[in-house]
């Protein structure tokens, strides 16, 4: 385990208290959540593609030749 200490505004502080948003395994879960959030966010915004080894859906697949039109 790893103590913190944080600095916040007094109500803030008394009303997340208030509330039992101040408790460990509370503080702990909601850092999860927003972690998991942003870690998601961020993949939406660039496509997940570099991340997954996916190349984007626009992108011509490169291993395939284009099919020549019969004329």
């Amino acid at each position: 385990m790893t103590t913190i200490e944080i600095n916040l505004p007094r109500d803030l502080a008394e009303e997340a208290g208030e509330m039992g948003l101040l408790k460990s395994q509370v503080v702990a879960e909601l850092l999860r959540d927003e972690i998991r959030r942003r870690t998601f966010s961020d993949l939406l915004q660039h496509g997940g593609y570099a991340a997954n080894g996916l190349a984007a859906v626009d992108e011509p697949d490169r291993t395939v030749p284009p099919r020549r039109r019969k004329g």
